[in-house]
């Protein structure tokens, strides 16, 4: 197990848009394998996502090569995810972070979801 760098920042404003990549990016399988992955490496259930911390949106998935890659995202923000019980760490390099699980219950995966809108378009891909 490696121990996870963390960034020294203030957490994010409650209006900050969390980005989450992939059509499949927040089923129940895709996030369980994520997290899975992230108690493997660090010791915690984390799944990645990008925050539009400096820039919009459609500026950071333009300027994300992790984000571009995908056709779709899904969106959140900073105080959804928080007042649905998970933390947001500072993770690699800015603007990534992990949002936090207790653990891989239905329940939790549940709740991660229903944090985040409909599937849409990548606005930073052309």
């Amino acid at each position: 197990m490696k121990l996870v760098a963390l960034r020294g920042e203030d957490p994010p404003d409650d209006t900050v848009v969390v980005i989450r990549a992939g059509e499949n990016g927040l089923s129940a399988e895709t996030l369980r394998r994520a997290a899975a992955g992230a108690h493997r490496e660090f010791g915690f259930y984390g799944v990645s996502v990008f925050l539009a911390l400096d820039v919009g949106v459609a500026e950071l998935c333009a300027s994300t090569d992790y984000l571009r890659r995908y056709s779709k995202i899904q969106e959140s923000t900073a105080g959804r995810v928080r007042a649905a019980g998970f933390a947001l760490l500072a993770t690699e390099a800015r603007p990534h972070f992990d949002i936090v699980l207790p653990d891989l219950d239905d329940q939790a995966l549940d709740r991660l979801r229903s944090c985040f809108g409909a599937l849409r378009p990548n606005p930073g891909r052309s």
